[in-house]
Order: structure tokens, then C-alpha cells, then sequence
């Protein structure tokens, strides 16, 4: 791959994704990075069936399970995640469902299935499979369980102990460079503010009615875990609410709260119905979370940047290789070499384009004929990698460094010609 963070790799020595390979033949037909929006969409969407299913299995009335599907598609980590990017989680966790569902049911075959799909999805999935099939051995002593945390704990053990320590140049990016037991403290589930609010919300997302079962609290608890306290500060924003990181809290959550209302008959009420709306939509107003936006006038209107991106897109020529800033690559990704502009800085003991010793920069590798950017205000460091300010100015920089050349200008969207590749 040459448009990710790691060019000139495979994009599984990054993380362990098979699930593109089922997807690409989709993307193969429509080649659109809205392609994958729209089937992430979908495959989320399916996993609310196998919740409703799950609720009716467990006789929980039809108010009570509408509520519940309305907090589950509600939870802040499902609309983050739909709102902001594609991710082979969210993938993941509506297999997930799919496996929860026939689990609860006895389906061994299609239990294996949907196990399948949901561990190929990313390769620190195993762990959630494993953890779901252990509570519920617990509870039931369904020996298939046994099964499931062995396929479980096989693809793991392959991808973290064979497949990154030997098949990769630098073994698994993300693990603690101490030891994956280095730094283990239970302190670490909840020593910074945005841990506690995760927690907090998260509950709060259900009403707090998960806590009335502890056992099941255990894959929800082991998946903070993983990010939380064996995770390495290299991932630190997969540790607070924003991103795709707290999807699979959604159903972790919900698993045990139809449980709850199961178990106690006096809960299988619709005034609990009204209470659970009541506290995703007190989430949602405290949040003030993507479905927000609806109400927003910009949210209907066209980004100037995206109107002068896609018009300069239209001169861009057709074979041309291209760097630019990660939320226009997708958007070109059909073309045969694209490569991703990153933010950085440059020492310079002489000649130095901004005046100082050290300048903002931009690196990529390979050797693209342009350099396509878009300093628009709608733009943050999601997009660009960098704030806006340092983003414009390392632009500027190399420009007066004769690396680029501008081409052709339109609004905040600019189209340089790359004349050699920056140091």
C-alpha cells in the first residue's frame, strides 16, 4: 500500500483485516469510497435485527425493545463511528451480534459462521468471541461454548504469536514496547478523565441496568481493557469517546441489559421502556452527538472545499499520481498510485523557508507528479493530520523550498506540481 501510514507495506502488517477481501468485490463494482460507507451502514443496520431477535427470544415486550434498539443505534460509540470513518470494527461487531443471536439460540452451525466473520474482521476480535463464549458457558455449560473460546483463542495465539513476530518487519505496532504486561494497574481502567466518562456514559446509555448482572460485564470490561490498560500511549485516542473505538460497547452493554429485564420479571415493563429512552436521550443532549447535526443548517449544505475539490478533480489527469491529504485520498483511491501527505518538521542550518531552524514540513514517499490539497476552515486534524495553522504553513513551506510548484488554484483547493520528493 502507499496511501496509508505505513507506505510500501502491506496493509496487513498494520492491522489484521480480512474483511476487505470479502468487501472488495463490492468496491470492484463501485468504485466509491461511498461504497463502503453505505455497507458499513448496512451491515450495522443488520445487527439490530439479531438484537430484536434476541429480545423476543427472551419474551422482552415489543416497547421495551423498541427502546432498546433505539439505544443501541443511539450508543455514542455507533454514531461516532458511522459519523466519521470506515472500520473493520464496526464490521466486526455486527458479526458479533449475528454470533451472540445464534449462541442464545443453540445454532452451532451458524454460530460458527458469524464467529468466523467477526474474528477475520480485525485481529484483536478473538478476545471479545472469547470472552461472550466464556460467560456463557459459565451460565449455561453449553460445551459448543467451549468451541467457540478455542477458535478464539487459536486465531489470536496465530496472529499475535506467529503471523506479527514473523511475517511482519515490525512486529505488532501496537503493543506496549514494555511488555504487554508492563504497565498492567486496574487504576489504569479509570485514571483519566475521558476513561471515567466512557464508563459513565456508557452505562448511562443503558440506564445503568447492566450492573445488575456483573458476570456479563465481563466482555465489555475486557474490551476497555485491552485499550485501557494493556494498550501503549501510541494509542491513546483509541482510549476516550470519539472514533470507531467504542462500538462494540453498544452491544456488550445491551447483551446484558435484556438479560436483566429477563431475569426480573418486574423490569419487563414499558414505564423501563421510558426510562431507557429517557436516559439515551439525556446521553445525547449531554453529548451533543453526531444525530445533533441533523438540526444543524451546515450539515445540509455543501463544504465549499468539497465544491472546489471535486472541480479540481476534474483537471487532475486521469494517469496521474497524486499525494494528498488523507480525506481526499479516498476519493481518488481508484487511480493506481496515490500516496498520503504527512505533517512533520524539517532543521534547516541554512536556507531555511520559514526563517527559523526548524520549519514545519510535509514527507511522502515515492514520486507523485501533484500534490492536491484543501486548507478550507472545515478541515481539522482529522483530515489533514496537523492543526489547520501548522498544516497551511508546512504547505507554504515547501513550496518556498522548491519542492512543489502551483499549478492551478480554486478557492482553498490547490493542485501543485511535485518537483522532487522533500527530505
Amino acid at each position: 500500500m502507499t496511501n496509508h501510514a505505513y507506505p510500501f507495506t502491506s496493509i496487513l502488517a498494520d492491522h489484521v483485516e480480512f474483511i476487505y477481501i470479502l468487501l472488495s468485490p463490492f468496491y470492484a463494482l463501485f468504485a466509491d469510497a461511498r461504497t463502503l460507507i453505505i455497507l458499513q451502514a448496512i451491515a450495522f443496520s443488520s445487527s439490530g435485527l439479531a438484537i430484536w431477535l434476541l429480545a423476543k427470544k427472551k419474551k422482552i415486550i415489543t416497547p421495551i425493545t423498541v427502546v432498546l434498539l433505539i439505544s443501541y443505534f443511539m450508543f455514542f460509540g455507533v454514531q461516532f463511528a458511522l459519523w466519521s470513518d470506515v472500520h473493520s470494527l464496526v464490521f466486526g461487531v455486527a458479526f458479533l451480534a449475528w454470533f451472540l443471536y445464534f449462541l442464545e439460540k443453540k445454532n452451532r452451525k451458524l454460530a460458527l459462521v458469524f464467529l468466523i466473520l467477526t474474528i477475520i474482521c480485525k485481529e484483536d476480535l478473538g478476545l471479545l468471541t472469547f470472552l461472550v463464549s466464556g460467560v456463557y458457558f459459565i451460565r449455561t455449560r453449553d460445551h459448543n461454548a467451549l468451541l467457540y473460546m478455542g477458535i478464539s483463542v487459536l486465531y489470536v495465539a496465530l496472529i499475535f504469536l506467529v503471523y506479527f513476530p514473523h511475517f511482519t518487519a515490525d512486529g505488532y505496532r501496537f503493543q506496549n514496547e514494555k511488555g504487554l504486561f508492563a504497565d498492567a494497574d486496574v487504576t489504569a481502567m479509570y485514571n483519566t478523565p475521558e476513561k471515567k466518562d466512557v464508563i459513565l456514559y456508557s452505562l448511562l446509555s443503558f440506564g445503568f441496568i447492566p450492573l445488575l448482572l456483573p458476570l456479563y460485564l465481563i466482555p465489555a470490561l475486557g474490551d476497555l481493557a485491552h485499550y485501557f490498560v494493556l494498550g501503549s500511549d501510541y494509542i491513546s485516542q483509541a482510549q476516550g469517546l470519539f472514533g470507531h473505538y467504542r462500538t462494540s460497547l453498544a452491544l456488550l452493554l445491551i447483551w446484558p441489559t435484556i438479560l436483566v429485564i429477563q431475569k426480573y420479571k418486574k423490569l419487563n415493563k414499558w414505564y423501563v421502556g421510558l426510562y431507557l429512552l429517557i436516559c439515551i436521550l439525556l446521553a445525547q443532549y449531554l453529548l451533543h452527538l453526531p444525530l445533533s447535526y441533523l438540526s444543524k443548517s451546515w450539515f445540509w449544505n455543501e463544504p465549499g472545499g468539497v465544491r472546489t475539490i471535486n472541480s479540481m478533480l476534474k483537471s487532475l489527469p486521469n494517469d496521474a499520481s497524486v499525494v494528498t491529504q488523507v480525506n481526499i485520498a479516498p476519493h481518488i483511491g481508484t487511480r493506481d498510485t496515490i500516496f498520503l501527505l504527512w505533517p512533520d518538521e524539517r532543521s534547516f542550518s541554512k536556507n531555511s523557508p520559514c526563517g527559523k531552524p526548524t520549519c514545519t514540513w510535509l514527507r511522502w514517499v515515492g514520486k507523485p507528479k501533484y500534490m492536491l490539497v484543501d486548507t478550507s476552515p472545515e478541515w481539522d486534524i482529522r483530515h489533514l493530520l496537523s492543526n489547520r495553522e501548522n498544516f497551511i504553513e508546512s504547505v507554504n513551506n515547501v513550496e518556498k523550498g522548491k519542492i512543489i510548484k502551483l499549478y492551478k488554484e480554486e478557492g482553498s483547493t490547490k493542485l501543485y506540481k511535485v518537483l522532487k520528493t522533500p527530505k
